[in-house]
């Protein structure tokens, strides 16, 4: 499939901060894909916790790309807990569903790691509450 006027290369910008990066990468927000979701890459610094959030109406899948990554994610509502362990080494590949409503945090476990996210909407900060877990 080719969008007329599609770029060869595309460019998204690295947002930094001490916990690692976000990139977004293909997303219906841009027109230079003709994908119809949001996806973005994330690098998580050995140590730290991304994330620690919540959305009432957006969900999110969730898989590794390298490295081991702890998810955690809590119901917070009922206050159901789940656990976890993305490892991009293993004999099969996880790809975890985040249902809107529960809050999650991503942690590196014995180095940095990575873990590319999808979801069927762009992303909408006005969505996404804080919540420490």
């Amino acid at each position: 499939m080719k969008l007329k006027g599609m770029k060869l290369v595309l460019t998204r910008k690295k947002h930094f901060s001490p916990s690692g990066f976000l990139s977004e990468l293909v997303s219906i927000k841009y027109r230079d894909t003709p994908f119809k979701l949001h996806t973005y890459f994330v690098k998580i610094n050995t140590g730290f916790k991304r994330a620690r959030h919540y959305h009432v109406k957006k969900e999110e899948w969730i898989t590794p790309v390298c490295g081991k990554t702890l998810l955690v994610m809590k119901n917070i509502k009922t206050k159901k807990k789940k656990e976890y362990l993305l490892d991009s080494e293993a004999k099969t590949h996880k790809i975890i569903h985040i249902p809107s409503g529960w809050a999650h945090s991503v942690k590196s476990v014995g180095g940095s790691s990575a873990v590319v996210v999808f979801t069927p909407k762009a992303d909408d900060q006005t969505d996404s509450f804080f919540y420490e877990i």
